[in-house]
């Protein structure tokens, strides 16, 4: 059976205890877990703190200003409620309830991710939710298409071109396959269709570095010729299938596999990194480029919200 296939949730750690604090989350066991999460359904991850808050408020007024939402004040008028930040008191990440999705920010890098995947694992299994799907949206750099295309994730490849996350534990690496669920990755591609007609389903390069494990030549070192990167970037995308480059998809999905939850992810291209390394090439090069920026980084949050709002 292919893992990641299912939807069986399931936490293989022993040593879990009935009494758990999920530090980064500023969450406890003692904190009404199933009351407030248990109808869980989606988790949404980004980067950026502000880019997931916006998220949750899009997400907010297009289901309708649900009840089971945490705001500030449930006495209000539904329009003037305000989504509060879950996590505010531990200073680390930020998340938001709006019905039956959690909207969080996850840093950049796997080590970030990794932390607060670890607690919102931990936060649906106290939280006896059923059926979760793990979506993570974002930005990256394309391979061979035009900025503003939408990348759907098929499998995510790491720095060496593996298939696969390697997670040390105790002094061992251990290799977790790293692809995603198949019905939610066709799923997203069909809503996102019905948005954008620049829309792809590809493999995804995910590095631990912005810099030197992408290939760029403008970091603070650099260990390899222009040629060199050339080449590995056009080997990564005729031969493996890369569309994209960014630093979570084989961490994220890795560690939805082992706990048999469903996961996507969908980021869109903000430059074709077979052309130049960053986006100070679309910046700048006529009225309203910075609007067609935001106007992108939009594309995934709103093909993820109307997949939500419709499944």
């Amino acid at each position: 059976m292919m893992a990641g296939c299912n939807s069986t949730f399931r936490l293989a750690n022993p040593y879990l205890s009935d009494k758990e604090t999920l530090y980064h989350l500023g969450i406890s066991t003692d904190d009404n877990l199933q009351q407030r999460f248990g109808d869980v359904k989606y988790i949404c991850l980004g980067g950026k703190n502000k880019r997931m808050e916006n998220f949750a408020n899009l997400l907010y007024r297009d289901l309708g200003y649900p009840e089971n939402s945490e705001v500030d004040d449930a006495s209000k008028p539904k329009e003037e409620r305000k989504l509060i930040d879950i996590t505010g008191s531990a200073g680390r990440y930020s998340m938001f309830k709006v019905g039956p999705v959690l909207s969080a920010n996850h840093g950049i890098g796997p080590a970030s991710l990794s932390v607060v995947l670890h607690e919102l694992l931990k936060l649906i299994h106290f939280s006896h939710c059923n059926d979760v799907s793990f979506i993570r949206i974002g930005t990256s750099g394309g391979l061979g298409l035009e900025p503003g295309t939408v990348v759907i994730t098929d499998t995510a490849y790491n720095g060496l071109l593996q298939p696969h996350h390697a997670q040390v534990a105790c002094g061992k690496e251990i290799h977790y396959p790293s692809v995603t669920n198949p019905d939610l990755r066709n799923g997203l591609l069909k809503c996102a269709l019905t948005v954008t007609k620049q829309c792809v389903i590809g493999n995804t390069l995910s590095a631990n570095d912005f810099y030197e494990e992408q290939a760029r030549l403008d970091g603070a070192f650099c260990s390899f010729s222009e040629d060199e990167k050339n080449a590995f970037i056009r080997r990564a995308h005729d031969e493996y299938g890369v569309k994209n480059m960014e630093m979570e998809s084989t961490c994220f999905t890795a560690m939805c596999l082992r706990a048999g939850v469903k996961c996507g992810v969908i980021c869109v291209a903000l430059v074709d990194r077979l052309v130049r390394d960053n986006v100070t090439g679309v910046k700048g090069t006529g009225v309203g480029t910075d609007n067609k920026l935001k106007e992108w980084e939009l594309l995934p949050q709103v093909i993820c919200a109307k997949y939500i709002k419709e499944n």
